[in-house]
């Protein structure tokens, strides 16, 4: 059967129905925000008002980890949004136009890589269509959409001075390294992996002055752990790191073990002593250490814990973005994430599926079998040698740098990030796949 060629004018005019229709999905039900969402309106208010990068409603309840909560760039996204039109909606209909910039991309990508674009086209409507946490998470007042063009961006860039080393390519590259790490704290490790797979690479070639740009990023970590340190008398990063390292990784390793209620207890016996520090280096490294001596007390069990939330990252169908982009009533049956974290694999997800309702597991169902078949052809991607080594390296570089850094959690809204990646694999693989087929095809036919 012949595939049919999709044209560039079909295939944006599918992109932004699609794009639109989610949009009215959005404007219809008002379901907007999540949990993180309130943290960055807050930045946002609290940067025009009062010159603070403070993450929560100022005359709210003090929280002092969120003076360093979040990186400024999402804040500052918002806060250009509501300057063209003062309203939560422009944000969103913001971020669908990143969307489209990322898929202008990805196509220009697949040109660069020698793909068919008519097929490439046709694919990636199919993979907007089966794959909508793209277009649902841009109607979500989160920065998951902005950070996922800004790693697509310098992935797409810093492939680029991999083959065509100029300086050009190396500031762009820097540039969006940098947004990405001031954007989400997670990105902040991998500008500097990729510093030195290139100074490697180029050291051979000597060619090693385009990889200097990347300078850059250790000077931004500074500069922001310096403003950080000024704010709160402690020299770090982002706050996130002890509020991840204590509140998910060692809780939920401590509910697996010992279960639920005794995972509560611990974490609410070391919140207690770290909310009665009067400085904030004791907290913060309060509750990274004891958070630590969890999981090192576990080491074995945390390993095998992270691979279930690797194999989670790739297939988790997203329940969670579902129920509130369809502003579902959730009820009284519990997450899905949850359950499997604190009741284990096959009683939490008896326990989900028992309670959830119909609807709701059809579109999961189909979800994840989406997301089994693209995990398939990464790794047919991974392992082929028809595609450059280069190409493979900077995919699982990007994948295996998330993945990782996400750990235990495995939700599938950490997977938009490096989504676009994902899709670069599968295109090829299918494209390779349908060549494969075409050249037997010719071979028969011959032989006939």
């Amino acid at each position: 059967m012949k595939l049919p060629a999709v044209s560039a004018k079909v295939f944006w005019c599918i992109a932004v129905v699609l794009h639109l229709l989610c949009f009215l999905q959005a404007l219809h039900t008002g379901s907007i925000y999540l949990v993180d969402s309130i943290d960055y309106l807050s930045q946002a208010e609290n940067l025009i008002k009062h010159g603070s990068l403070y993450a929560a409603p100022w005359n709210g309840p003090f929280r002092f980890d969120y003076f360093t909560f979040r990186p400024p760039v999402y804040g500052l996204f918002i806060l250009i949004c509501k300057f063209i039109y003062a309203n939560d909606y422009c944000i969103l209909f913001m971020q669908a136009l990143i969307s489209l910039s990322t898929l202008f991309g990805i196509l220009k990508l697949a040109g660069k890589l020698g793909l068919n674009i008519n097929k490439t086209r046709l694919f990636l409507a199919l993979i907007l269509v089966f794959y909508p946490s793209q277009l649902i998470h841009c109607n979500f007042v989160m920065s998951d959409i902005l950070f996922q063009s800004l790693l697509f961006w310098a992935f797409y860039y810093s492939y680029q001075l991999l083959h065509h080393q100029t300086y050009k390519n190396a500031f762009i590259s820097v540039l969006f390294f940098m947004l990405a790490m001031l954007t989400k704290p997670v990105a902040f490790l991998l500008g500097f992996t990729l510093l030195l797979v290139l100074a490697i690479a180029f050291s051979r070639k000597n060619k090693i002055k385009y990889v200097l740009p990347f300078l850059l990023l250790p000077l931004t970590y500074h500069a922001y752990c310096s403003y950080n340190e000024r704010v709160t008398g402690y020299y770090h990063y982002s706050s996130v790191t002890p509020v991840f390292v204590l509140k998910y990784m060692a809780k939920y390793t401590n509910a697996q073990l010992f279960g639920e209620a005794y995972a509560d207890s611990v974490q609410d016996h070391i919140m207690a002593i770290a909310n009665a520090q009067v400085v904030y280096a004791d907290r913060y490294n309060l509750m990274n250490a004891e958070g630590t001596k969890i999981i090192t007390e576990h080491k074995t069990f945390f390993m095998w814990f992270n691979i279930k939330g690797w194999v989670a990252f790739m297939l988790d169908p997203g329940r969670f973005e579902w129920v509130h982009f369809l502003n579902l009533k959730e009820g009284n049956y519990p997450g899905l994430y949850h359950v499997v974290n604190t009741e284990g694999l096959v009683k939490g997800l008896w326990i989900f599926i028992k309670n959830a309702p119909l609807v709701l597991l059809f579109i999961l169902l189909i979800s994840f079998i989406w997301n089994a078949f693209i995990s398939a052809l990464l790794l047919v991607f991974f392992f082929s040698r028809n595609i450059s080594w280069q190409l493979r390296l900077w995919v699982f570089l990007f994948v295996a740098y998330i993945i990782g850094s996400t750990g235990v959690l495995g939700l599938s809204r950490y997977r938009i990030a490096v989504a676009p990646m994902l899709w670069i694999a599968a295109l090829y693989v299918i494209q390779l796949w349908l060549i494969h087929r075409a050249d037997r095809k010719e071979n028969l036919m011959y032989v006939d």
